[in-house]
């Protein structure tokens, strides 16, 4: 026989075992079985990013839809210098002269939890008001926060100047969403104290 005339092997037998891991199963039992293998294959996959999550807690996503905010701790403490501020802030005096650096005032203490505002700088305002009246005696709003993470809580600062007349007053703080029109995120009302001129 020549190399031309020889036959070809049948490739028959593996057109069948093709056909078989492709045909759909046909008894309970091949039904059951894929079932195992599948329940098998997903706890295996569940098992892996448990693990994944538990030794690299970094890896886990946070996942916030909206910006939140919320304000505990709420303390006012006077009289406080402007300089005890700078002191519990840990800034820097710069050039400020002694006088400027000794005017009283009072100190409001809180802690915040922000979340959602990793990176972005949210607008603080105070306003000093009279308590009796509600009428606004002082405000300010050159300060922000700016969170270096997307779930940050820190204690924080406002210092606020010594009201010139003695009467009972409040402060209210309002933490503002980082966008260019004023909408705010969360505000509080200091309980009311007597300013000491």
């Amino acid at each position: 026989m020549t190399e031309a005339t020889k036959p070809t092997p049948d490739s028959e037998p593996r057109r069948k075992g093709v056909r078989r891991l492709m045909a759909r199963p046909q008894s309970r039992r091949d039904w059951f079985g894929l079932v195992g293998k599948m329940t098998a294959l997903v706890g295996l996959v569940t098992g892996v990013v448990t693990l994944l999550f538990l030794f690299f807690p970094g890896l886990k996503p946070v996942h916030v839809d909206v910006g939140t905010a919320a304000i505990t701790d709420v303390q006012v403490r006077q009289p406080v210098t402007f300089h005890r501020y700078l002191q519990e802030t840990e800034s820097e005096e710069g050039s400020m002269s002694r006088a400027f650096l000794q005017r009283p005032g009072v100190l409001v203490s809180f802690h915040y939890q922000l979340d959602g505002f990793g990176g972005q700088k949210i607008p603080l305002r105070w306003e000093l008001n009279n308590a009796r009246t509600n009428d606004l005696v002082a405000q300010d709003k050159a300060i922000s926060i700016k969170p270096t993470t997307n779930s940050e809580g820190r204690d924080w600062y406002v210092w606020v100047p010594r009201p010139k007349r003695r009467d009972r007053y409040y402060i209210t703080v309002t933490l503002y969403q980082p966008e260019e029109q004023v909408v705010p995120l969360k505000h509080f009302d200091t309980k009311p104290f007597t300013g000491s001129a």
